[in-house]
């Protein structure tokens, strides 16, 4: 009784793994087949014992969206208030993916992703 109790258990955990799987594939192909482009802010990183969480301002449709994405990126205290390209799904602004590679220097993209100032 107690094996067969381990194995529903098992089985239970496995669903649980492969539905996270599924939700992080879907939210990524969502992005992907519907992405629009747009600058972010990086406002800030909280960290907690085992991991960190960054956290962007960004404009849609003139809306202000504060979100966060992921783990803070090495020496993240260099880039709090830099601005970077931020892909989101048009589908729903709130799913978002961050490009730390593509730091935007260019005033003009700045403002008309809805920022009133660079600083």
């Amino acid at each position: 009784m107690k094996e067969r109790i381990y194995k529903c258990l098992l089985f239970i955990i496995f669903l649980v793994f492969i539905s996270f799987f599924f939700k992080g594939y879907l939210y990524k192909k969502e992005i992907t087949e519907n992405r629009i482009t747009t600058v972010c802010q990086f406002v800030s990183c909280k960290e907690f014992p085992k991991t960190s969480s960054s956290y962007f301002k960004y404009y849609v449709n003139g809306k202000i969206y504060k979100k966060n994405y992921g783990q803070c990126p090495p020496n993240y205290e260099s880039k709090i208030g830099k601005y970077f390209i931020l892909n989101y799904s048009n589908l729903d602004p709130e799913k978002i993916t961050v490009v730390f590679s593509e730091e935007v220097l260019d005033s003009e993209k700045i403002y008309s992703a809805g920022f009133k100032s660079n600083k």
